[in-house]
């Protein structure tokens, strides 16, 4: 594994709405990120006609536009990633994406909006975000590894920055956002497809 690697290695911890999020953020910055951002972000997912080992998902925020598959897991922590950048100075591409993916087969598609304050680390990403649905909310903290040499490395960073913020790994959320906040709102046939 390494920087040509499509996985995602990742733990996801869900949080009550009344979580300390500004303690939580000062930890975060005790711990010297490169650099940290906010952003508004919409995330569109898109379920196809014959495929429940996969969703896909444009996203588009200030900083970042891109198409991505995503692989569905018992157990979301370790998981297929491919992410293809989409040119920002193009603006908003959701239209062409749609069509795109109608093409594709798409079957179900279903809208996120997040809320995120992301640090970056060089090996670590860590995200809190409030996830909204249908007036359905989340609120997370993920992290992320940064180009592992492999699975066991990955899992290491991940742990190296949860014991230092106070998370322990047994407590984390299994199932992915989509599962989360979309596969309710989906048709029962598309509920269907990943029971």
């Amino acid at each position: 594994m390494g920087s040509n690697s499509f996985v995602e290695i990742e733990h996801k911890f869900v949080v009550p709405a009344n979580f300390n999020r500004d303690a939580f953020l000062k930890k975060v910055s005790d711990l010297s990120p490169n650099r940290q951002a906010r952003a508004k972000v919409r995330d569109t997912y898109f379920v196809l006609a014959h495929d429940n080992q996969h969703v896909y998902r444009h996203r588009f925020d200030n900083e970042i536009q891109q198409l991505t598959v995503k692989s569905i897991e018992h157990d979301a922590a370790v998981r297929t990633e491919i992410n293809i950048p989409i040119d920002q100075s193009k603006g908003d591409q959701r239209p062409a994406i749609l069509e795109f993916m109608n093409t594709l087969g798409c079957r179900w598609s279903g809208d996120l909006a997040k809320e995120i304050h992301v640090a970056y680390f060089h090996d670590c990403e860590i995200v809190f975000y409030r996830a909204v649905n249908q007036g359905k909310e989340v609120y997370c903290i993920e992290f992320e590894a940064v180009n592992p040499g492999s699975i066991e490395e990955g899992l290491n960073v991940l742990k190296k920055y949860e014991v230092a913020l106070g998370f322990v790994a047994n407590d984390r959320e299994s199932k992915s956002l989509f599962e989360l906040l979309l596969l309710d709102t989906a048709p029962d046939k598309i509920k269907a497809m990943f029971c």
